[in-house]
């Protein structure tokens, strides 16, 4: 059984969110951590075609597999972008005037998909942690090449790609996992988190002991 399941909408999301949790728990593992959603071919750290997105995300949460999946581990992640909130289907105001509200919105609309089936959620919301990225995972990542003086939640991505000096930002595996190591250092991850509200709200979600 893993002790973590990721359900992502991407695999630079789920590699970012791997380096964390093995930062926050000193004696995590790598293959203690197993990625559900998108599957990824672990021989070249791909994504299977047609297999990750926020749509993807919302139909795998529906499904029989979600649920297997969360009954089959201690906890599962599950991540989403609030960048993309508003568009159809998914159908919730981009309103960060109360970040807790906004966010508790994005997880209520998650929940949504989770119970659209059968009612599953309430019984297994002790498993299940929600990480929404407001409104990027790349505002996450932007305080480690920049210390900022105010909260950045927009056009994080080319932000990052000015910043980051050492390495060359491309959306991809390799690159992510290499602008994320440092959140492999406890000490590093949590003064980096307390800069961003949404990634604080998430660190903060953690159970202490796993």
């Amino acid at each position: 059984m893993a002790k973590f399941g990721l359900a992502c909408e991407g695999i630079t999301d789920q590699i970012v969110i791997e380096n964390i949790l093995c930062g926050f728990y000193k004696d995590l593992e790598d293959d203690e951590i197993q990625a559900f959603q998108p599957s990824r071919d672990e021989t070249n750290r791909k994504q299977e075609e047609n297999s990750g997105g926020w749509t993807r995300l919302l139909t795998y949460l529906s499904e029989t597999r979600f649920r297997e999946d969360v009954l089959n581990s201690e906890y599962t992640i599950v991540q989403v972008d609030s960048d993309i909130c508003d568009e159809v289907n998914f159908d919730v105001k981009k309103d960060t005037s109360c970040m807790i509200t906004f966010i508790e919105s994005i997880k209520a609309r998650l929940i949504s998909s989770i119970d659209s089936k059968e009612i599953f959620y309430e019984d297994n919301k002790y498993k299940i942690i929600f990480a929404i990225s407001v409104h990027s995972l790349e505002c996450w990542l932007l305080p480690i090449c920049k210390d900022l003086k105010a909260e950045k939640i927009t056009s994080c991505f080319e932000a990052l790609q000015r910043e980051c000096k050492d390495i060359k930002v491309e959306k991809n595996y390799s690159t992510y996992d290499k602008i994320s190591k440092v959140f492999l250092k406890n000490k590093e991850l949590l003064k980096i988190s307390s800069k961003n509200s949404s990634f604080d709200i998430f660190i903060k979600s953690l159970p202490e002991d796993i």
